[in-house]
């Protein structure tokens, strides 16, 4: 981090920011009473990526299982774990832009669908977003902003066609 910021200062970019958090975060806990079992979400990206969350009710935590393995922290080594989850399916589309990489760009202005899930519980969510530059804002089906528990989330942008299972 240290030397990402002393490159940012070399190059005069902004390290600081009066923005709001792009989520609503809370203290009190959120329980999604109206929510569905939770326990396992499964998010297969293609036939060689998927992405495995298992609820631990001890935790209070989702562990993030990648492929046929753990998804384990670089420095700690320990395995990866989240407090939320948030699934947005958005439409992807190749670039034109004569690499021939095949690199990917989302169509995500406007209003997806998605789910929020915290706490073994999941409900689904839109996801609304004005313009390119516009923060994404994440509401529940009545219309109302969610709350979103304290703790680190994981966005999951996952193509509109995706199987995800939630268990």
């Amino acid at each position: 981090t240290k030397n990402i910021l002393q490159q940012a200062k070399n190059y005069g970019y902004r390290t600081k920011s009066d923005e709001e958090s792009v989520l609503n975060y809370v203290t009190e806990e959120v329980e999604l009473e109206d929510g569905k079992k939770a326990n396992t979400v499964v998010i297969p990206y293609s036939y060689s990526h998927t992405v495995t969350y298992k609820y631990d009710k001890k935790t209070g935590r989702y562990t993030r299982d990648l492929g046929s393995g753990i998804q384990q922290d670089w420095t700690t080594g320990k395995q990866v774990t989240t407090k939320n989850i948030i699934i947005t399916f958005a439409s992807n589309y190749s670039l034109n832009d004569g690499s021939g990489k095949g690199r990917q760009d989302l169509n995500n202005i406007g209003k997806l669908d998605g789910y929020y899930i915290t706490n073994g519980k999941a409900i689904k969510i839109t996801c609304e977003k004005k313009s390119r530059t516009a923060k994404t804002v994440y509401k529940d089906l009545k219309g109302k902003e969610i709350e979103v528990n304290d703790g680190n989330t994981f966005v999951q942008i996952c193509p509109i066609n995706a199987n995800v299972t939630i268990k």
